[in-house]
């Protein structure tokens, strides 16, 4: 009986130019076809091969494909593919490979013995787009203000022209048949993206900085959260997972508490590792729908079928958690914006908790709080913490829809270590009309003062936009008011994995009383004037070095 492998299989691809000049590019990938041996990686690993004025380039943005004899007659290559050694295990007692006639050559075999990895040759049969995705990328991340790579170019002309190559790859994916193949029978479980939803456990598995050294980095995990998708049928997804240059063309699974491979699906193909906008990292990884990638196959001319299968089963997402998301509202003043969320309700009115620089030019302006359902209404300031720079707080009144009355999410205390996410708009903003994003981590700090929890620190990674949002455990309760992530003034770096948030269990009593007294002047409680908090809050050194800011 031939034997069935029901897990991906992984690997990693390095391109080389035949043309004479010492061009080499690697990137991950993986099997799509295990019987023809077919796998499957990311545009990225040509970027090194390809201009904007070459033959291949004009046709992918003319056609969104290139054909492998076009690849072979303007841009030969060579090609490697390096699998793990289990591959030929897989296939020793295979049915199909005894009916094809197939056995492992004696220098395939001897390759096996001396590496933890194979490789196998191949060749490009195809180039192809995924136009759902490029069009998403050229509205949500156009390439005058996103970077994507390890490195920042200095905008002259000709970084500029690789800058646009990279950008119009970030939509493509690359074919290569393998050589010296033995088939074996692979099938492995694709998750519908309809199925998808902010804040599902996520892993990427993918071969950091490609094929530099696969015997070590083949097939590393990297554990994160889906922060967001966006584009028509969630074809964009982002993800808090880290991974490195190298890593486009993994896989980002759905990740559970099983040790089985079986029962972790395959949600997508890593497209961008790093990424920057405006010149400033942003903590996040970005993939294409797997789906997405299958349909835009079937228009390709290339003779192929995928060893797949779809996934059909019940959300693991948890409905509280998506409740909470779907109302956190984006609150704009003259074009700024930041984060909210709900702290009461009283008749239609919602009274949103928010920080006080997210609203500090509501004096000049309107406050514009657009919903997650689309709605847009006007807020009504009703109290800003304008005295210290300790406990940045601000509250806003809203009359909402009926269907948007949310419930009221419960509070909990913080205990220093305990997972966490962090919600809101950050990055960005409501042009794009997408959900609040999410992003994981822990509480990395928790500080007090006699006995009252004056600040937290979380590792969630934190961007402008995110202020306001609520800071929640893994029970659902909010131990947290996002405010700012930490920026050397003297470098510019700013640092999203350290953020400060100001803490529910200290405020929520002072809130609570003010919406059961109505009386305005409870809140003064917020204004702490202690010179250790706010030396704190204004991340003050106590000696010589960078100047550190906070930031959002």
């Amino acid at each position: 009986m031939m034997r069935i492998v029901s897990e991906p299989v992984c690997g990693t691809v390095t391109v080389r130019s035949q043309m004479g000049r010492s061009m080499e590019n690697s990137c991950s990938g993986f099997l799509l076809d295990s019987r023809a041996g077919h796998f499957l990686t990311h545009g990225m690993v040509l970027s090194e091969h390809i201009d904007e004025k070459s033959h291949v380039f004009k046709k992918l943005q003319r056609n969104l494909y290139c054909s492998g004899r076009d690849v072979l007659k303007y841009m030969p290559l060579d090609v490697g593919v390096s699998l793990p050694n289990t591959v030929l295990k897989f296939s020793e007692n295979s049915d199909l490979k005894m009916e094809l006639g197939i056995t492992p050559s004696s220098a395939l075999t001897e390759r096996l013995q001396e590496n933890q990895c194979i490789q196998f040759p191949g060749e490009v049969c195809g180039i192809f787009c995924v136009p759902s995705l490029k069009n998403i990328l050229n509205k949500l991340m156009p390439s005058d203000s996103w970077e994507f790579g390890d490195e920042q170019t200095n905008k002259n002309k000709k970084d500029k022209s690789k800058s646009l190559v990279s950008f119009n790859l970030l939509s493509c994916f690359v074919l290569i048949k393998l050589h010296e193949w033995v088939p074996f029978q692979s099938t492995f479980m694709v998750k519908p993206s309809s199925q998808n939803y902010i804040g599902d456990p996520v892993e990427i598995m993918s071969t950091p900085f490609g094929g530099l050294n696969p015997d070590v980095f083949l097939n590393s995990r990297s554990e994160g959260i889906l922060s967001n998708m966006a584009g028509k049928n969630k074809v964009l997804l982002m993800t808090d997972a880290r991974c490195v240059p190298g890593s486009e063309g993994g896989l980002l699974l759905e990740r559970n508490n099983s040790s089985d491979s079986y029962d972790r699906p395959v949600i997508g193909v890593m497209i961008a590792t790093l990424c920057w906008r405006n010149n400033e990292w942003v903590g996040l990884s970005m993939a294409c729908a797997l789906p997405d990638i299958l349909t835009a196959m079937e228009a390709i001319p290339v003779s192929i079928s995928p060893t797949v299968s779809n996934l059909v089963l019940n959300s693991k997402s948890d409905p509280a958690f998506q409740n909470l998301v779907n109302s956190v509202p984006l609150i704009s003043v003259r074009g700024s914006w930041g984060s909210g969320f709900s702290v009461g309700i009283q008749g239609n009115e919602v009274i949103l908790l928010t920080c006080n620089h997210v609203v500090k030019d509501c004096s000049l302006s309107a406050v514009r709080i657009k919903w997650p359902s689309g709605n847009v209404y006007s807020g009504k300031l009703l109290y800003r913490n304008v005295s210290s720079p300790a406990f940045d707080l601000a509250l806003l009144s809203v009359k909402v829809r009926p269907s948007d009355l949310p419930s009221i999410p419960q509070t909990a205390l913080v205990e220093e270590g305990e997972p966490v996410l962090g919600i809101g708009h950050a990055v960005f903003n409501e042009e794009y009309d997408l959900l609040p994003s999410a992003t994981s981590g822990i509480v990395s700090k928790v500080h007090r003062m006699r006995n009252k929890v004056v600040m937290v620190q979380t590792t969630c990674a934190i961007h402008a936009g995110a202020s306001g949002g609520p800071i929640v455990n893994r029970q659902g309760g909010i131990v947290g008011v996002t405010v700012c992530n930490a920026k050397d003034v003297s470098s510019g770096a700013s640092y999203p994995h350290i953020n400060m948030s100001v803490p529910m269990e200290t405020v929520i009593p002072i809130i609570q009383q003010f919406l059961q007294t109505k009386d305005i002047n409870v809140l003064e409680q917020l204004q702490i004037k202690d010179p250790y908090v706010e030396g704190l809050w204004g991340l003050e050194a106590k000696q010589r070095g960078p100047k550190f800011s906070s930031k959002l």
